[in-house]
């Protein structure tokens, strides 16, 4: 007859299993708000005060167990239980232990090694820990089968949903810029290379010197519709290029917001205004600007 598990680890064990159960299922079709629904919580005093009261049947079943049991298999069982279970715990780290006799021990010989291996008892801490390992891996394991939890491309699919809605939510939130209100600046340069080399690259080349669009590191420019270079280029993006159709409008046609357009103007504006130019060039196209407006 094995040692009675206390309840006060029992009935805590499995209702973390079940509240686990709860949040997989809830999780899994993106409700997890509902776990701390009245109702659900409700559900969870029921199923407390039903454990409770399996565990006084059960510790019931125990006592009566224990009278038809010989003196000896109650006096080893009373040990077992001596002392509530974390005092157990501490005795058999700190204690028994230390103090373990091996002689009436089961020997295992593993024959080809000459090492002797000691069937020991496993402590309760570790086998109860295993139990509960398994539990956990088949609630797991099912779950990946029949519903989304634990599937990772269900949780990329539902992660990627989230975040076009932070980013709508954002967008409403936070007005785009405009070419009025656009200006240089220098902490949006890093971020305006990565967008320029995402969308203009291809065309202009990453240090901007030029491809099958104009060079823009030097002073010619196709298109002049501002006096202010970093409005004339924001003006660009925005609105593309009457004299060279290659240039779509990528602001009018929504491709690109107003936000990142200031972060590629400022990068843009920042690689024509810098002292060092690239070594090898586009040739020049458009007029030569000789002075703007500073900013």
């Amino acid at each position: 007859m094995r040692s009675k598990i206390p309840s006060f680890i029992l009935i805590p064990s499995i209702l973390s299993v079940i509240i686990f159960m709860f949040y997989v299922f809830f999780v899994s079709y993106n409700h997890i708000s509902y776990l701390v629904h009245p109702i659900t919580i409700f559900c969870f005093i029921i199923i407390t005060v039903l454990l409770y009261i399996l565990e006084s049947i059960n510790h019931l079943i125990f006592r009566i167990k224990l009278q038809f049991l010989s003196k000896e298999e109650r006096k080893k069982i009373f040990e077992e239980n001596e002392g509530n279970y974390l005092y157990r715990l501490y005795r058999f780290i700190f204690y028994d232990s230390k103090k373990i006799n091996h002689d009436g021990v089961k020997k295992i010989d593993h024959g080809f090694d000459g090492i002797i291996e000691l069937d020991n008892k496993l402590p309760m801490w570790w086998v109860h820990l295993f139990y509960l390992t398994i539990v956990f891996s088949a609630i797991y394991f099912f779950s990946y089968l029949l519903i989304d939890f634990s599937n990772p491309y269900k949780e990329y699919d539902i992660a990627y949903k989230n975040q076009l809605k932070e980013i709508e939510i954002f967008e409403k939130n936070t007005p785009q810029v405009t070419i009025k209100n656009a200006c240089f600046q220098e902490n949006l340069i890093n971020n305006g290379k990565i967008l320029f080399e995402e969308n203009c690259a291809t065309c202009h080349q990453s240090d901007g010197s030029g491809n099958i669009g104009p060079n823009l590191t030097d002073d010619y420019w196709i298109n002049v519709k501002e006096k202010d270079l970093f409005k004339n280029i924001y003006s660009v993006i925005w609105n593309g290029s009457e004299n060279n159709p290659t240039m779509r409008a990528f602001g009018q046609l929504g491709e690109i917001k107003g936000n990142d357009i200031e972060k590629i103007s400022s990068y843009v504006y920042f690689i024509n205004q810098k002292y060092k130019k690239p070594l090898i060039g586009k040739v020049p196209q458009g007029i030569k600007i000789k002075k703007w407006n500073k900013i």
